[in-house]
Formats: C-alpha cells, structure tokens, sequence
C-alpha cells in the first residue's frame, strides 16, 4: 500500500470511525466478539489469518488496541490479552478493547521471530504494502483493516527464545512542544509501570509500528518488551502479569477504566536504548549482568573460539545500564550482544 493512500487515510480516519469487521466470526457473546481477519489463501485453501478478541465496553470512550507475539517466540503479551478479554467481558467500561494475541500466527505456530514462508521480521517493514510478499502484507492489511481504526496502540514484545531483557516501555521521541501524539506515547509508557522508559529517538532500523502508525494515522503508540524464554522457567506468570498490569493502567490512564490502585515502580530510568553487536561467534560470557550500571570502557563481555582463546571483548562505549543481552552461550557474527542503555534521566 502506497503512503499517499495512508495519508489519504489518516485525513479520513476521525469520521470513519466504523467497527473492525471481521471475515469469521468464532464466538459472540454479550458485547464480546472473537474471530478472525483473513489476508490471503493457501494452497491448501486454508487462510493465513489474524485472531481478533473485541469487546464493547457499553460506554463511549477510547479505542484501545494491544497486540502481541509479532515476533512468534514472544508470548508473554500473548497470555496478557487473553486474560485481560476474560476479564472485560464481564465488565462495563469505557470504550471498546481491541485484542490481537498472535498478530503473526505463521511465526507464532512455529515459535518463530520471522515469518516461515518469506523469512520477513514483520516489524521491520511498516507500512507495508500489498505487492511483496506476504508479511508485507500482513503489515499493510492490518494497518488498514485495524490499525486506521483505534487511537492508541501497545504492541507487546518481549526477548523471545534468545535475549534477555528487563521490563521496559518504549515510546516515541518528541518532535517539539506541539506533538500531542509523542506526548501521549510517553504518558502510556509512564502508565505501563516498569522501570526502565526506553526513548526510541535512536532507533538502528526502520519499518516499526510506533513510529509508522504515527507518520500514517497519528496514533499514540508504545513497545512494552516483557519477558524472555531464559526467565520463563522461574519468571512467567510474573512476566505475564506484568503485562497485564501494564495493560490495565494503560486502559486506566485513557480513562477506560477507573485508576488500578497499582503501586508506582520507584527510581524509574529514561534510557536511549543502543544495541551492542558481536562481531565474532564462539561461545560468550557475560561481564556486565542486568540492572549493572557501568562506566565508559568496562568489560561487557567477551567470546571465546573452541580452543579457549579469546577472539573478541566487548567494551562498554559510555557509561550507561545493561538492559539486556544474548542469553545463550553460542553467539554469531553481528549477533545482539548487549542491549544497553543510555541514562537520560531517573525519576
């Protein structure tokens, strides 16, 4: 899909304003609908297919969309929204809650971070267009058959099979006193409640949802990234509800639902979030652990070659924060080694 037709879009949004249809309906009940979007047939005349949970608050008010497992291995969002649905329908609220638990279901059925049939990283080519390949349209489907729909965005992610990461909120960068939009990503990150609020004004790749759904609709988007296979073992269910917490005081801060009472996280950190590459593969050990905080020049890790020599060292470039890392012990070449984190500013 070309941008002038987002732009065209994004004109035409405030009074469209129409309920997200659905191609199959699996489930109806109360103010609650579950189904599916179809955007394209197999050859075995199956559909690659989005799962969509709506519920009707029965108030007017906000538009609230929360996805997750974009990244097929990243799940925890995927549990949240689940629960979060069984909770609402029961419930009257303001507005209209919009869940995708698995928006790349071809990747998620496979625990997969890209797309099996193309090989895609689906969030790395928003807009997306309807003349590539199938992510590609996926990423074009679902910005116009959902994403044009709502006003405001959490895309949940999370460290997946091979990174660990500790909770954090990314929202997008301001771009002067005027920009309302930037300015309500920041409140919905504020709101998530973890302590580390990633400002994404450094961002080593484009085609992102919070930045895109900006450019085209003007939606205020954040990118909680919660949860990571390493920790599953011992972290889950306090990873999952992290993100349904998160996912409620969000819903409290647009006035869907009243305040959670949920208790503040104290000594929250700003950060510019940088990721570390490795230039070398061969088996890791990490320096520099989660939380750290670490001056310009200290050992962040190195990589050892099967001899046992040390082929590589990783040397932290400024001071800063280690917000996550590699979490295996193999590595290979421009691998992400170290995720860390530029202290902007600490509440």
């Amino acid at each position: 899909m070309s941008k002038l037709v987002f732009k065209n879009l994004r004109r035409e949004r405030d009074c469209m304003k129409q309920q997200i249809v659905l191609d199959e309906i699996v489930n109806k009940r109360g103010r609650r609908v579950d189904g599916f979007i179809n955007y394209g047939q197999k050859p075995d005349m199956s559909h690659y297919q989005i799962p969509v949970i709506i519920v009707e608050g029965g108030h007017p008010g906000k538009t609230l969309l929360i996805d997750a497992a974009m990244h097929g291995d990243e799940t925890e969002g995927s549990e949240a929204i689940i629960k979060l649905a069984a909770e609402l329908e029961n419930m009257e609220f303001n507005g209209t809650f919009v869940g995708v638990p698995a928006l790349n279901m071809e990747a998620f059925a496979c625990i997969s971070r890209a797309t099996l049939t193309d090989g895609f990283n689906l969030n790395r080519i928003f807009p997306g267009t309807k003349d590539k390949y199938i992510t590609h349209y996926l990423a074009a489907e679902y910005m116009e058959r959902v994403v044009s729909h709502v006003d405001a965005v959490i895309n949940m992610h999370g460290g997946g099979d091979v990174l660990h990461l500790e909770p954090l909120a990314a929202y997008v960068p301001s771009e002067g006193e005027d920009d309302e939009v930037s300015r309500l990503s920041q409140g919905m990150a504020e709101a998530f409640n973890v302590k580390y609020l990633w400002c994404q004004q450094n961002l080593p790749f484009d085609g992102i949802t919070s930045l895109e759904y900006k450019k085209a609709f003007g939606i205020p988007t954040i990118i909680p990234e919660v949860g990571s296979q390493c920790s599953r073992f011992v972290n889950r269910e306090r990873d999952v509800d992290i993100c349904y917490r998160g996912m409620k005081n969000v819903m409290a801060y647009f006035g869907m639902i009243p305040p959670t009472g949920d208790k503040p996280v104290e000594h929250k950190i700003h950060i510019e979030l940088n990721y570390l590459h490795a230039r070398n593969g061969g088996i890791q050990k990490l320096c520099k652990r989660e939380n750290e905080i670490v001056e310009e020049g200290e050992t962040l890790g190195v990589i050892h070659d099967m001899f046992g020599n040390q082929v590589e060292e990783l040397k932290a470039p400024f001071p800063g924060v280690v917000i996550g890392y590699w979490s295996v012990p193999v590595i290979r070449p421009g691998d992400w080694w170290s995720l860390y984190g530029r202290i902007l500013k600490k509440e």
